[in-house]
């Protein structure tokens, strides 16, 4: 009996080892799964419900130098985003697109085109529709439960009152690409979906403009629809910045050209301040800060015109006779005597070829050489002077270079250098071809900010600064300066100060007695400048090209401005761009920097 007592006390051990050894793995397991792993479900759980969503900042405003105008602000907009990461699955998700492009009467093509094209991040706002309307906003506020994923938002938007008579200058902004980010995502205040600068002074100075991102927490349910959210840090926008522009100019020099494919600038010589930057063809930015097409987008981009071209800085064309300024400095240098003359015959023979000459002037001398625009005097007096000599002033001047113009994207001219000249032609250097660079053609380039830049040197005598746009910093409440930009002088021209008086006073010579000598019945304040007829081609018209400083005659340096006009195809260079560049002097010392034209000396 106590045997059998035994065994089954033993045997009653057993079932209750089995069972407290089971009931310890249940709890070991509740305990893990609710305790030790609960923060982690939780963590998860979360992530399904809650998103840090970026605020972006305002824009900087951007003024005119007066600081009357704005030529770059934000307007509120009431905009649809879509959230990937919130969409439904499968077929509900393309329920939810279609019903979007009947709401926004737009195509679901395009609605997946630009999710697929700016979904970065599944969990970034894609913005497929700004400035929506009241009746828009109503018919979704009312149905928002049929679109999961989707959402309302005011996000600020870019608008430019210039439009298209500053959109190469300002440019424009749009969602970040993923290029841009994948260069950008280092820095903190770029992320999917951003806003970034695209083009022009919003690009340039995107990081200045930009301000500082905030960060609002987001919960939503399983559905996608909003439950709460709460800004956990505010934006801060960024301060105004001012522009050298004055925007009156801005658009009349627009105005005067549009309608025409050329480049207008305008600067201040003894700054290097650029008043006025006009490319044309051109677009309106405004387009670009709402949701466009793929197909809008094309048809600017492969219009024949090119107008997303910025001419001014991009832009490449023969100087043409424009450049008989620089083989005069060399001739000066070289100490030719400015009364020496020359008989044109309207042509000359160098070597086996005939060089002709676009008239037949008679005797000229340095003076008339310049106001006559005379081929023979400078094929003459530039084979003597010598090609070297000619290169070398300018490259002084920096034709083969970029300004430094605080813009993206600028191109550069070209000086034929020899080693370049013999791999291209393989063959040495000829008379003729000294002959052809004296008067501006053959192989030579040049870009209308790169002619204005040589011109104001010719008016600040030698003195080369680069052309600069943004002009300073203010703070948003006082419109007091924290920050300004400087002056900054790339180089001086080696020649005495007597030759350039020299020179300048050929240049007036070219408005009172030369090539536009009708400029001077036209203003009544006095123009040094120098045309150009640009070769372009056999079968195509030429290039029309003005270059000029005024007012002739000032002891003020501050009074000076210089005004660069090239017409693509546009004819002859006083006919048709030396008007344009007459116009806006004489409003400019008439409306924006009056002066008594009867102080100068005519």
């Amino acid at each position: 009996m106590h045997e059998l007592t035994k065994r089954s006390f033993t045997k009653i051990k057993i079932v209750f080892g089995i069972v407290y050894t089971y009931m310890a793995i249940a709890t070991a397991t509740i305990v893990f799964f609710q305790v030790i792993r609960s923060v982690e479900f939780f963590q998860r759980a979360q992530i399904n419900r809650a998103r840090v969503r970026f605020i972006p900042a305002y824009r900087s405003v951007i003024y005119d130098r007066t600081l009357r105008k704005e030529i770059a602000y934000n307007v509120k907009s009431l905009s649809l985003v879509v959230i990937p990461a919130l969409l439904p699955g499968g077929t509900n998700r393309d329920i939810v697109i279609e019903r979007l492009a009947k709401l926004l009467n737009t195509s679901v093509s395009n609605l997946n085109a630009t999710i697929e094209e700016q979904s970065l991040d599944r969990f970034a706002p894609i913005i497929i529709a700004s400035d929506i309307d009241a009746k828009t906003m109503v018919r979704f506020a009312e149905h928002q439960d049929l679109y999961p994923g989707v959402f309302m938002e005011n996000i600020p938007r870019r608008y430019y009152p210039l439009a298209e008579k500053a959109a190469h200058l300002i440019g424009y902004t749009g969602v970040i690409s993923k290029t841009e980010y994948q260069q950008l995502k280092n820095d903190p205040e770029y992320y999917a979906g951003a806003i970034v600068g695209k083009m022009g002074i919003e690009k340039q100075y995107d990081k200045q403009l930009r301000g500082k991102k905030g960060i609002m927490n987001r919960v939503v349910d399983a559905k996608g629809q909003l439950i709460r959210e709460e800004i956990a840090e505010e934006p801060q926008h960024a301060q105004p910045v001012v522009l050298t522009i004055d925007a009156r100019l801005q658009a009349m020099a627009y105005d005067i050209l549009a309608g025409k494919n050329g480049a207008v600038v305008v600067s201040k010589p003894y700054t290097g301040e650029v008043l006025a930057l006009v490319s044309s063809a051109s677009f309106d930015p405004n387009v670009f800060s709402d949701r466009y097409s793929r197909e809008e987008f094309y048809i600017i981009r492969d219009n024949e015109n090119k107008p997303f071209l910025n001419r001014a800085i991009q832009g490449i064309y023969p100087p043409s006779s424009t450049f008989k300024l620089i083989t005069a400095v060399a001739l000066l240098s070289h100490g030719i005597d400015v009364n020496r003359t020359v008989y044109c015959r309207g042509s000359m023979l160098i070597g086996k070829r005939v060089f002709n000459c676009w008239s037949v002037h008679g005797t000229e001398n340095f003076y008339d050489g310049i106001a006559n625009s005379c081929d023979v005097y400078f094929y003459t007096m530039g084979m003597e002077v010598g090609r070297d000599k000619i290169l070398a002033y300018a490259r002084d001047f920096g034709i083969n270079e970029k300004t430094g113009i605080d813009l993206p994207g600028e191109g550069k001219g070209l000086i034929p250098e020899e080693a370049w000249f013999r791999q291209r032609y393989n063959r040495p250097w000829s008379l003729g071809d000294t002959a052809n660079i004296s008067i501006g053609q053959g192989d030579l380039l040049i870009t209308p900010i790169g002619l204005n830049k040589m011109t104001a040197a010719i008016a600040n005598k030698g003195t080369v600064y680069r052309p600069f746009l943004l002009k300073a910093i203010i703070d948003d409440v006082t419109k007091e300066t924290v920050w300004e930009n400087k002056p900054q002088v790339l180089r001086k021209v080696i020649l005495p100060e007597s030759s350039f008086d020299i020179l300048q006073r050929a240049m007036y010579r070219v408005t009172t007695e030369g090539t536009a000598r009708w400029v001077q019945y036209a203003t009544p304040y006095p123009i040094a400048g120098k045309t150009g007829t640009g070769e372009a081609g056999k079968e195509k018209e030429t290039h029309a090209i003005f270059t000029a400083f005024a007012p002739y005659g000032s002891t003020n340096p501050e009074d000076y401005i210089v005004v660069t006009v090239v017409v693509e195809h546009g004819g002859g260079g006083s006919a048709v761009a030396a008007p344009i560049a007459v116009k806006l002097i004489d409003y400019y010392f008439r409306e924006i920097y009056p002066l008594n034209p009867n102080q100068f000396k005519r």
